[in-house]
């Protein structure tokens, strides 16, 4: 075939795949025909209809997000709920079973030591299942006036012998207090402030209907005594000297109380100061980690004095 019939023949299809608009087909077109690879209507058909090629990564690229946006689906319904489980299981046992609380401040010393961070742990439940106890029957072997010097030697007594105690016992007291009793007298609690946005940590020293004595002073009108109104709580520091409690504000509602104070978490050892003796060093005593119902114990510093208050108890005849 002549030169000028072999360019006719390439420029034919040429002109009308320009007049479509395949760029595509023209720019494979642009290298030089020979007469041994001429133009067949196969390869024509393919350019031309090579738009319904270019759609199907389309198709795939929608059904690949299809499928995982479904997966996904699938993952939050199945990852949802556990969520959900968890964040209520927290929210409930935190709100009406156990939690934790920091204490700071010098007013329950010896009992919880002020600057050490401390952390104790409370139960929510046991004053809301049993409500307010007089534990009247508990005291019957002390049933008399009972000065604030001889309860906290009693107390320091039971101390003593309570560092000997064993895990069952240990274990039958904190059942006894927190599962199976209600608020008494002894008890470490944490509630609000009767008149400002704070918790305190206080010990329970009266309960409705109780005669309270004050030692501090008083109104000599009353002969320095004072009775706890029903549904009210008679709270005090452990550290008489620098506690700022019923003393000063009254009794409490017993509807401001979070908890009862089951033991001390953080740190896990404490100790507190007994002061310098005559040589001038100084010593120190292992604080109990567990926080048990009880009476005020002593000043562990024998130059401290005490102002608490105690309750007045009828002598039996």
């Amino acid at each position: 075939m002549p030169p000028i019939q072999r360019l006719r023949t390439c420029s034919r299809p040429l002109s009308t795949l320009f007049t479509t608009g395949y760029r595509s087909v023209v720019a494979n077109t642009t290298q030089p025909c020979s007469s041994s690879q001429p133009f067949s209507r196969a390869i024509i058909h393919h350019h031309l209809f090579s738009s319904k090629s270019a759609q199907t990564p389309v198709t795939n690229n929608y059904s690949t997000i299809k499928q995982q946006v479904h997966s996904l689906f699938q993952s939050v319904t199945l990852f949802l709920p556990r969520v959900v489980a968890f964040c209520g299981t927290i929210h409930v046992t935190t709100e009406y079973g156990f939690n934790t609380v920091s204490c700071e401040g010098p007013s329950m010393e010896p009992t919880i030591i002020d600057g050490s961070f401390t952390c104790v742990l409370i139960d929510k439940f046991s004053h809301r299942i049993f409500g307010l106890e007089n534990n009247n029957d508990d005291d019957e072997h002390d049933s008399h006036d009972c000065s604030p010097t001889e309860c906290c030697s009693d107390e320091q007594e039971f101390s003593n012998n309570d560092d000997n105690t064993t895990w069952l016992s240990l274990l039958k007291g904190v059942w006894e207090q927190h599962f199976a009793s209600g608020l008494q007298r002894g008890d470490v609690i944490i509630l609000h402030h009767p008149s400002k946005e704070a918790t305190i940590c206080k010990r329970i020293i009266g309960m409705p209907g109780d005669t309270i004595i004050r030692t501090d002073g008083g109104s000599r009108e009353s002969n320095h005594r004072v009775k706890v109104s029903p549904g009210h709580l008679w709270i005090e520091g452990d550290n008489t000297l620098q506690s700022h409690d019923s003393r000063a504000y009254g009794d409490v509602p017993a509807s401001l109380i979070i908890g009862k104070v089951v033991c001390r978490l953080w740190p896990l050892r404490d100790y507190a100061s007994l002061g310098l003796d005559a040589n001038g060093m100084e010593h120190w005593q292992r604080v109990r980690g567990r926080i048990g119902r009880g009476e005020r114990p002593l000043p562990l510093k024998r130059n401290d004095g005490f102002e608490g208050s105690h309750v007045l108890k009828e002598r039996n005849c």
